[in-house]
């Protein structure tokens, strides 16, 4: 495997990571960990992300094999079903572990308020 350098400009690595990572690429991961959702479930589950910025994310991950789009036929109207793969599976724990080690230190954590 080529060593790779993600502060480059150029790692194609560095746009999967931060696609992963970002707000709302994290909160879809950790919404999906559990069950697969459809996008209006998703969307009303995740305060605060628009259906646009929920769509382009979910574009995101599953070009990256994160998650697996599947199209319900035998609802009427067919519905959109989201889930995770193995490969956006591996990702949970991790990010729960983020999630955990943010909301500990919460406390100690300081930021400016304008």
């Amino acid at each position: 495997m080529q060593e790779i350098d993600i502060f480059s400009k150029t790692c194609p690595t560095q746009f999967a990571l931060s696609t992963i990572s970002g707000k709302w690429g994290l909160l879809i991961i950790l919404a999906l960990a559990n069950h697969p959702l459809r996008f209006s479930e998703l969307v009303r589950h995740i305060g605060g992300i628009s259906e646009r910025m929920a769509s382009q994310t979910l574009k995101y991950l599953e070009r990256y094999g994160v998650v697996r789009r599947h199209v319900v036929q035998h609802a009427t109207p067919p519905q959109v079903e989201y889930a995770l793969t193995p490969l956006g599976r591996q990702f949970v724990k991790p990010l729960q572990q983020l999630v955990t080690l943010v909301n500990t230190n919460a406390d100690v954590m300081v930021y400016e308020r304008d």
